[in-house]
């Protein structure tokens, strides 16, 4: 799976994603996957900007997140996360 699905790697190997803080525009960062934390310099929350995920647009991500889940790649706490950004299929 890991070889063919474009949207895979970022759920596994999330990036460091740089924020400007909006108060005092010290540079933040934190992982992909989180969304706030805690400015360094000023302390105010920051979230992170919303960026689409594969599990919003694949028609397999339901499968996908289980497979992730049950071989231990993913927590289950993401995974739930996750499956609550998925459109319901019709």
């Amino acid at each position: 799976m890991m070889d063919s699905c474009p949207g895979i790697r970022k759920l596994i190997e999330p990036q460091i994603v740089v924020r400007s803080c909006p108060s005092c525009g010290e540079e933040v960062e934190f992982f992909d996957y989180e969304s706030e934390t805690k400015c360094p310099r000023c302390g105010r929350k920051v979230h992170r900007e919303a960026s689409p995920s594969c599990v919003v647009w694949c028609k397999y991500a339901d499968k996908c997140l289980e497979d992730l889940e049950r071989r231990g790649i993913l927590p289950p706490s993401r995974v739930e996360e996750l499956r609550k950004l998925m459109k319901p299929r019709g």
